[in-house]
């Protein structure tokens, strides 16, 4: 008997169902549906982690602390695996384990301003040395994992967005001595809380895109500074009122195309 051929996985058929996932996969991320397929409604902690089962959890203690990190003394704390991830979360996020770890302490990094022989070396040096530390810390893209679910989770989303904050004030304090070091202003319209915000979602985007495309990353750096590096001196360059005219950035941009080279 001639064996039945596989199923073609690019007819209509198959649409079907590539169709349903897709729809499954917006839904997961999708914070505006209220009537969500019936298989997303029982998952009641950020789903990215489902993986995680309470056996693993607590095998892992005993393997670490012995009979003291019992079944029973989890249970005693957690009533529920739901409930446990979302603590486990923030205990990961706020480096709770490890707090010497948390790159936030790199601020006390940031260039003593006009002490420095080069500011652009400075600034590549922190650069270069923040990516790296977050690069190195698997836990650097948890918050890439399930930042897009943290709206349903509204008590899971208050604690670490306040734990941004805190760690974020170390950080404008220094942007705002390196300026007064300097004797440099922003540019109108920009404010140290924006610089910081900005910053923040670059480096951001770099660590992902550096994890998904590393090659391309690796290449893109010169003899000099990584592509994350370059981009941020760029951008200070840009928002830093360096000649002292008190243009802003979108003004200076005008400026610059209208007295560019005419054909």
């Amino acid at each position: 008997m001639t064996p039945r051929p596989p199923a073609a996985r690019d007819d209509e058929s198959a649409r079907y169902f590539l169709d349903a996932a897709a729809e499954l996969i917006d839904a997961m991320f999708d914070d505006t549906i209220r009537d969500r397929p019936h298989r997303l409604r029982g998952i009641h902690f950020p789903a990215a982690l489902e993986w995680m089962r309470v056996s693993d959890v607590v095998g892992l203690a005993q393997e670490r602390h012995g009979d003291g990190a019992s079944e029973k003394a989890f249970r005693n704390r957690w009533p529920d695996r739901n409930t446990f991830v979302k603590a486990a979360i923030i205990h990961t996020m706020l480096y709770r384990d490890a707090p010497e770890s948390n790159p936030a302490l790199q601020a006390a990094k940031l260039p003593a301003g006009s002490t420095a022989e080069s500011l652009a070396d400075s600034v590549t040096e922190l650069c270069d040395g923040l990516l790296r530390s977050l690069q190195a810390s698997p836990r650097s893209y948890l918050l890439h994992h399930i930042g897009p679910l943290l709206d349903r989770y509204p008590d899971l989303r208050t604690a670490i967005i306040e734990d941004i904050a805190r760690t974020r004030e170390p950080w404008l304090e220094g942007y705002a001595v390196l300026l007064a070091a300097l004797r440099l202003q922003l540019r109108p319209g920009w404010t140290i809380e924006r610089v910081g915000l900005a910053l923040q979602a670059m480096l951001d985007g770099f660590l992902f895109r550096s994890r998904i495309q590393s090659e391309e990353m690796n290449e893109a750096r010169t003899a000099q500074a990584s592509l994350f590096a370059e981009t941020v001196i760029a951008f200070l360059v840009g928002i830093l009122d360096i000649d002292d005219s008190h243009r802003s950035t979108h003004v200076t941009l005008d400026e610059a195309g209208s007295t560019g080279p005419c054909d």
